[in-house]
């Protein structure tokens, strides 16, 4: 199968199926990889109840951290859940500390304009915020910066840290977007983007603010094009839109409209 001398799997060539079987075919029992990192999440609000609580006026359940963790474990990393901060500094600064053996560090809520500014505050203590909100829709209040950590045998380190939005729909996306890359990176990938297509959509996404808008659609394939469809209400606070979608149909930040039959390009989810 291969010659004495030739290089069979060079460095960053990632261990699929067919791989491992010619690691074995080698005769080699271990080889060495890059790990998969440790992405520590953590959600924050008092608004929020654990899931299987009896559900009290004017709170919601926390779904974040499950489908953040669920999307940290599809990319190849290892979620190491924190649970919820409640708005007191006390509370915050404790769960963040818990996550300074993590490799990276997400939180979910307490960045938007109106939230109160514990979290903005306590992560800027612990750390420095290196940026706050980007231009898209949904997931305008996204935070980005370093959490002073330690390692295992007591190091000074950073840790990098996304602070996501805390409706769900934009939480979700901004992983998809950003996330997603860090990790990737973080293992040693080389292709971060995940694939663009080009599809036809069959009704009007409106575009309300400037923002490149992220519009949850359906895809299909018919006569040789893709074709997308909007999920639905597009709230960002729907978490039904992505459970249906399978694309994300990008409306660029200067466009006020994608009108029915135009073509436009959809970064696939699935």
């Amino acid at each position: 199968d291969v010659a004495k001398g030739q290089l069979v799997l060079k460095k960053g060539t990632v261990v699929r199926p067919a791989e491992a079987g010619v690691i074995a075919s080698l005769g080699l029992g271990k080889v060495w990889v890059v790990r998969r990192p440790v992405i520590a999440v953590l959600a924050t609000g008092d608004e929020l109840t654990g899931v299987g609580e009896p559900l009290k006026p004017g709170k919601i359940y926390n779904s974040n951290t499950y489908s953040v963790a669920a999307l940290t474990m599809k990319y190849g990393a290892i979620p190491k859940v924190l649970g919820i901060a409640r708005d007191s500094v006390e509370s915050l600064t404790d769960k963040i500390r818990q996550a300074w053996e993590a490799d990276l560090l997400l939180t979910s809520g307490g960045v938007s304009a109106g939230d109160y500014d514990i979290v903005k505050n306590v992560l800027a203590s612990e750390g420095e915020i290196g940026f706050w909100t980007v231009r898209m829709k949904p997931g305008k209040p996204l935070a980005f910066g370093m959490i002073r950590g330690r390692g295992k045998k007591g190091e000074e380190k950073l840790i990098p840290h996304l602070g996501l939005p805390g409706n769900p729909v934009s939480s979700m996306v901004t992983f998809e977007i950003f996330v997603r890359s860090a990790i990737y990176k973080m293992m040693g990938k080389k292709v971060l983007p995940k694939p663009l297509i080009d599809a036809v959509v069959e009704e009007p996404v409106v575009n309300t603010d400037g923002r490149r808008f992220y519009a949850r659609v359906i895809v299909s394939k018919r006569d040789g094009k893709y074709y997308a469809r909007l999920t639905g209400n597009q709230g960002s606070g729907v978490l039904t839109s992505m459970s249906l979608a399978n694309g994300l149909v990008i409306v660029p930040e200067d466009k006020k409209q994608l009108s029915t039959g135009e073509t436009a390009k959809v970064m696939m989810l699935d």
